[in-house]
């Protein structure tokens, strides 16, 4: 929604500048806007099915993307990307998974997965979001793919 919001204040700004190329920038803006609007649909359908399943993620990074597609997160491992997480915080999360029912614990290619496979492999599922989309090429493509990938990474995690 952010992305959908600034494409209109962008648009209005270069047009304000470059007042030729108004028209332009204005239809560009709402091609982008209806592209996310059913980016946004795709992905809402991919994760209707698993909305009521609980999960955990590697760093807290997710909530909009939790909010926006009604998904339900029971914890992050870790509270800080500087941290690692102590060993009552693994308590305390091993106990949200169980109470919770939290199906799936969410690693990320950036971060050591061995805590999350040591700590989790009995009681959860493991998959993988990137949020970086480091394996995706840079371009115009990057965003909507890298949205797609982490909505289908969800989804094939919490539908088991």
């Amino acid at each position: 929604m952010n992305a959908r919001l600034w494409l209109g204040v962008i648009a209005a700004e270069l047009a304000r500048l470059d007042p030729e190329n108004a028209a332009t920038y204005a239809a560009n803006a709402a091609a982008g806007q209806a592209d996310i609007d059913a980016l946004q649909a795709e992905i809402a359908s991919m994760l209707a099915p698993v909305s009521d399943k609980g999960f955990v993620v590697f760093h807290d990074a997710y909530q909009y993307f939790e909010r926006r597609f009604d998904l339900a997160a029971a914890g992050s491992i870790t509270l800080s990307d500087a941290s690692a997480p102590s060993a009552g915080r693994i308590a305390e999360l091993r106990d949200a998974v169980a109470t919770m029912g939290a199906s799936c614990v969410f690693a990320e290619p950036q971060f050591d997965k061995r805590l999350i496979d040591t700590v989790f492999a009995d009681s959860a599922r493991v998959g993988l979001l990137d949020p970086l989309g480091q394996d995706i090429a840079p371009g115009a493509g990057l965003y909507p793919q890298m949205m797609r990938a982490m909505a289908a990474s969800f989804a094939t995690c919490l539908e088991g």
